[in-house]
């Protein structure tokens, strides 16, 4: 039989209420925290399933970001395309007010001159730029793509034909900037086929001459311009609503993220504090259950 020393129950004691103690003290921390898992030991596997919430959140966030930069980079360049479009239609409708024999020649350089302001606003727009990118240059968006040569009358084009993508998903990646074939060709030409710039120089100098077979032949290739700017805004406009969608849809899964880990890590308050309660009322008894059992002491045995 095994003797019961004073010594043990007083151990036994200190056991019990450190337990009690400990219990009431994880009541307290949920209560203070508002949430269930304070340390890892609280949840082991609901912590590892918070932490892939969490991360999952925080991708989603940066994929919210990249986002928002794609539609802002390509709402400016719909709005360059804008300018563009409404400049050609313009240097369109000088180019059949020139094709009139009518003309003189004060009236045809007044033309002349219009048109040379509109060119030089084409480079200007040429030249649009989302903060610091330019959004005509391809991947080369810290330098102006549209550039002055050494002929004052010639220009250089420093952008190149690469795509600029944003991931706006788990391996899901999108072109912000045009890079078909048709819209570099707008301002660079392609072979014998001349850019928009050398179209609108040779368009002066033929109005300026009187050429009027060659103004009336420019009028088809100042048609090609505008479509192709046409051609390129439906572009831009298809990619912003798939960027859209996919916003709406990153939106709803933040959200649903979020209750997950509301759920796995948030406490009940009403629940919390009950427990902390009757936890309270256990620490309380255990103390006066020992008061009661271990009542002798060295003052009881000296009187």
């Amino acid at each position: 039989m095994i003797r019961i020393t004073n010594g043990m129950l007083i151990n036994e004691l200190k056991y019990n209420l450190n337990n009690n103690y400990t219990n009431m003290d994880k009541y307290q921390r949920q209560l203070a925290t508002g949430r269930k898992i304070n340390l890892p030991s609280d949840n082991p596997a609901g912590l590892v399933k918070s932490l892939r919430l969490r991360t999952n959140l925080v991708e989603g966030e940066q994929y919210l970001a990249n986002i928002n930069e794609g539609i802002n980079f390509m709402e400016t360049t719909d709005a360059a395309l804008d300018n563009l479009t409404a400049i050609m239609q313009r240097i369109r409708e000088l180019a059949v007010n020139a094709a009139n024999g009518t003309n003189d020649d004060s009236a045809r350089k007044a033309i002349a001159d219009e048109i040379k302001e509109l060119t030089d606003q084409i480079t200007i727009v040429a030249n649009t730029s989302y903060g610091s990118k330019y959004i005509f240059a391809g991947t080369n968006v810290t330098q102006q793509p549209c550039q002055e040569d050494s002929d004052p009358d010639t220009f250089k084009w420093t952008g190149n034909n690469e795509a600029l993508q944003l991931e706006i998903g788990v391996g899901v990646k999108l072109t912000i900037n045009l890079t078909d074939s048709s819209m570099n060709n707008f301002f660079v030409g392609n072979g014998s086929d001349p850019g928009v710039i050398d179209f609108c120089r040779g368009l002066v100098s033929d109005i300026e001459t009187g050429d009027l077979d060659a103004v009336n032949a420019a009028l088809t290739t100042a048609d090609k311009f505008i479509d192709n700017l046409l051609t390129a805004r439906s572009t831009i406009g298809a990619k912003v609503n798939r960027l859209e969608l996919q916003q709406s849809r990153l939106d709803s899964t933040q959200i649903s993220y979020t209750s997950l880990l509301s759920q796995n890590e948030d406490a009940d308050i009403a629940e919390v504090i009950m427990n902390l309660k009757m936890q309270e009322s256990v620490y309380r008894a255990s103390l006066a259950a020992g008061a009661r059992i271990i009542q002798p002491s060295l003052v009881d045995f000296l009187r």
